[in-house]
């Protein structure tokens, strides 16, 4: 008959199971024919028999098939069969299991007796080994590892039997550890080192596990070493191996399943102690903004003072020789593209000190990642330009009328042209002030999600000196005592970002003259959703630059400017950081400036002497000044006589009545009409860096004076006074001069009003010249040994001019010339004639004659005449004495 299920509905392209039940009364052969009919007319009936067969066995199970799940190698499992009689009398029983599973499987008892209407129990045991593939032949089926196996009960006096099927799933109980050895090779005390294995359970069954009995040095992750892996499953595991002191390891970890079944991973390992150490080996920065910098400070320790292994713990590589007390050096080894830097990254600790690290993480976007955006945002810019284009030629297109082919060929195709000489730009063509990168930069920026990068630094150990320029180059380093810093970088976007100069956020000042001040405007933004109260940390006091204006306060996308200058004290580069904190990140400004110390040369030193000229006439010179710094210099010309102050200063005690040494007046003689003297062009402007600047000094005098005298600055940025030239110049109404002697006049002029001579008095002055005296002084050092005369000269020029039509030579002469011979004076030249435009030395000697008196000093008068288009005389004295060479002690 047939089960639960008799009527139902089957799917397309679906199944449906039918049970069919046979429930035999009586004995013998039965067959019964089952008809499937479908509502549906178009499908035919499918028709099929059941035939079965009824043994009389007055015995019976109830459940022929006997099911052990599943079940592992080298465990016992075990079930109960009952047997049940409906004979009414009793019945013995023999229990057999087939030879091929008899080292496997017993049942107990082998023998028994059922009493009537009654039953009996049997009890069955299951210990498969792992030779049952191999014994139970075809009953084990080794792909899907189940076992079948026939178990027979015999009815001794009956001849009769009933079968059983033993049925189970047999799968092992293994648990492979992969690799199954493990050689952490050398790892320092101050580290850990990690390995993976790959733990895999290779039953059908779920099995947990764990590592017990593990050192003090070991510690496996996750879970600590334990937990439940389901069938077939692989997990790796972290063996973590930390070294406690210089030694060789060997051991072995233990891994225990459920079922108290032991693997074992052999690990092996060389413990180093370096000689120097970190006082941390792990630095978390904390979330740190793009553009930012986050800082972070630690100690390389030199703590090897001993070479006593039993004090203490000695460096040493295993169990090899202990490394020498002194210094030893370090070096950090940073990678190229790491946005880390270490300060200062080479250097020598001594025995028992520090030294103090500092490490910076500065987070930034990826220029390759810039450019790549940038080239984007330029085709899509270019793309959208190109579909206005060409929707512009179609609107020209269709209100222009043409009949010609060749116009119309030509309109249609030039959007082809256009579109074949649009190029992509290349990223590597990009400059990162374009503004197309500027604005990739910036879109980038505020569209910053995050991300966190972890970085191991090595730090290479050596003992001895190492060089800063050089490193560990000279030092032998052993690759064993590498010290590891662990660097974990969180970079977030920022809340404040620089809008001004393109967003960089470093402010360079660049070349800024010592002692002068400059201004300089950085402008942020706030771009993030909240209002922000800002903060800003304290600049050095005493270093060059000053937050002149601070910003306090940004609502969400406000620009605001603050202000910064820099006045540099000294010829030196200056650096400094401004950090602008917010409640979230802060935002690092960094500020640098070149303090410059302006240097010119000046082609005349002290003083620019025009020599003599013609009054109301005018001479030129020029001088040159070179700038030798390295920035421009702006510059002003200033005048003594044309100071604002000279006034005040004119109402000082007269030059004249102090003596020479203490005299600081330098403006001289002016002209009568109220004009400078001197002129100076030009007198303001900038000399470039490296370049030189000529300039051109005019002596106009308008009167006859020997003391035309003023004082020349040249001042940089109206502040320093890099050069101060005196200039002189004298004026003469006659082409003729004579120069030398000492001073017998003042050099500022009377302010008397001279009274008008007459006309003969004028003629005669005109032809011949008022006679002027000259003061020659001769001192003779009177000495042991041979002693030279006294020496003195006379200067006598001709004024090269354009009043004097004839132009003719100057000629001069001296008188009583016998009485200067007698007295032991010598001119070089008594007469002789000066071309114009020309100077003529003359020089005087005197040498002591045999009748000389050394008490009283010589004066003799000579007469010098000088005659060209005007006569000139000047009476010359001649003063002479004698001076001893020793100085008087006291």
């Amino acid at each position: 008959m047939l089960g639960k299920v008799a009527e139902g509905e089957i799917g397309p392209l679906s199944s449906v199971k039918l049970e069919v039940v046979f429930v035999p009364a009586v004995p013998g052969a039965v067959r019964a024919e089952f008809v499937i009919m479908f509502d549906n007319s178009d499908c035919k009936p499918l028709c099929f028999s059941a035939i079965g067969v009824s043994v009389d066995v007055p015995v019976w199970v109830p459940d022929p098939n006997v099911d052990l799940k599943i079940c592992m190698y080298d465990r016992l499992y075990q079930d109960c069969i009952v047997v049940h009689s409906r004979a009414k009398v009793l019945l013995r029983l023999k229990f057999e299991v087939c030879k091929e599973l008899s080292k496997h499987m017993e049942l107990l008892p082998k023998t028994g007796y059922v009493q009537a209407q009654s039953s009996f129990s049997v009890q069955l045991k299951f210990l498969p080994r792992h030779s049952l593939p191999e014994d139970a032949g075809s009953y084990f089926n080794a792909e899907t590892r189940v076992l079948e196996a026939p178990v027979t009960i015999l009815l001794v006096d009956k001849a009769k039997k009933v079968n059983l099927t033993v049925h189970a799933i047999v799968t092992t109980s293994d648990l492979e550890i992969s690799p199954a050895q493990i050689n952490f090779g050398y790892c320092t005390i101050y580290e850990a080192v990690q390995a993976n294995v790959m733990l895999t359970n290779k039953s059908i069954l779920p099995q947990e596990f764990g590592f017990v009995g593990l050192p003090e040095f070991v510690e496996i992750q996750p879970n600590d070493g334990f937990g439940i892996l389901l069938p077939l499953e692989s997990l790796t595991l972290d063996i973590i191996f930390k070294a406690n002191k210089a030694k060789e390891y060997s051991f072995e970890l233990t891994c225990k399943s459920e079922i108290n079944r032991q693997f074992k991973l052999s690990c092996k390992a060389v413990g180093v102690h370096p000689p120097l150490e970190l006082s941390h080996s792990l630095v978390q920065f904390a979330a740190t903004a793009l553009n930012a910098v986050s800082t972070a400070t630690l100690y390389v320790l030199n703590s090897h003072v001993s070479v006593n292994p039993f004090t203490r713990a000695v460096p040493r590589i295993g169990s090899g020789d202990v490394a020498p007390v002194g210094p030893a050096s370090f070096e950090f080894h940073v990678p190229e593209d790491c946005p880390v830097t270490i300060a200062p990254s080479v250097g020598t600790v001594l025995p028992g000190e520090k030294s103090l690290i500092q490490v910076s993480f500065r987070p930034t976007l990826s220029d390759q990642l810039i450019r790549e955006e940038a080239v984007r945002r330029l085709c899509r810019a270019a793309a959208t330009e190109a579909e206005i284009q060409k929707s512009k030629k179609d609107e020209k297109r269709e209100r222009k009328k043409s009949n010609s082919s060749i116009s119309r060929l030509q309109s249609s195709r030039q959007p082809v042209r256009d579109g074949d000489s649009s190029e992509q730009p290349k990223s590597q063509e990009l400059k990162p002030d374009s503004d197309a990168y500027m604005a990739a930069q910036a879109f980038l920026m505020r569209n910053f999600s995050g991300r966190f990068d972890k970085f191991i630094i090595p730090c290479f150990v050596a003992s001895g000196h190492a060089d800063e320029k050089k490193g560990s180059e000279n030092l032998s380093c052993s690759p064993y005592n590498t010290l590891y810093l662990e660097l974990h970088c969180p970079a977030v976007a920022p809340c404040v970002v620089v809008t001004s100069d393109n967003g960089k956020n470093t402010v360079n000042f660049g070349d800024v003259t010592v002692g002068h001040s400059m201004r300089k405007q950085v402008t942020i933004q706030n771009i993030s959703p909240e209002k922000l109260q800002l903060g800003f940390s304290v600049l050095n006091p005493r270093g060059p630059f000053l937050l002149v204006r601070a910003v306090r306060m940004l609502e969400p996308g406000e620009n605001k400017t603050l202000i910064i200058s820099f006045c540099p004290n000294d010829d030196k580069w200056s650096c400094e950081m401004l950090d602008i904190r917010t409640a979230k990140t802060n935002l690092t400004l960094r500020i640098t400036g070149h303090g410059v110390m302006p240097s010119t040369v000046c082609s005349v030193e002290d003083v620019l002497d025009m020599g003599y000229v013609m009054a109301r006439e005018k001479v030129t010179s020029t001088f040159k000044i070179q700038n030798t710094s390295t920035l421009a210099l702006r510059y002003s010309i200033q005048l003594d006589s044309l100071s604002p102050t000279r006034d005040k200063d004119q109402q000082r005690i007269p030059s004249f009545i102090m003596s020479s040494s203490q005299r600081t007046e330098f403006v001289g003689t002016q002209n009568y009409n109220g004009l400078s003297v001197f002129s100076i062009f030009p007198t303001e402007g900038e000399i470039v860096a490296g370049k030189s600047q000529d300039f051109t000094v005019t002596f106009s005098p308008d009167h006859e004076s020997l003391y035309y005298s003023d004082r020349l600055r040249f001042v940089l940025f109206g502040k320093q006074t890099a050069h101060v030239l005196r200039l002189k110049g004298a004026a003469r109404d006659r082409p003729m001069f004579v120069e030398g002697g000492v001073p017998l006049d003042v050099p500022v002029e009377s302010l008397a009003v001279i009274a008008p001579t007459s006309s003969q008095d004028t003629l005669k002055e005109e032809l011949q010249g008022p006679v002027k005296s000259i003061l020659l002084v001769l001192e003779y050092m009177d000495g042991e040994g041979s002693a030279e005369p006294a020496t003195t000269e006379l200067k006598v020029g001709a004024i090269q001019t354009a009043q004097f039509a004839s132009k003719k030579n100057v000629e001069f002469s001296f008188d009583n010339l016998p009485l200067l011979r007698q007295k032991g004076f010598a001119i070089d030249s008594v007469k002789g004639t000066v071309e114009c435009g020309q100077v003529k030395r003359i020089g005087v000697s005197w040498v002591p004659p045999a009748d000389f008196c050394a008490d009283d000093p010589l004066l003799v008068t000579a007469l010098l005449t000088l005659k060209g288009d005007i006569n000139e005389s000047y009476q010359v004295l001649f003063m002479a004495r004698v001076v001893s060479a020793y100085t008087p002690t006291e």
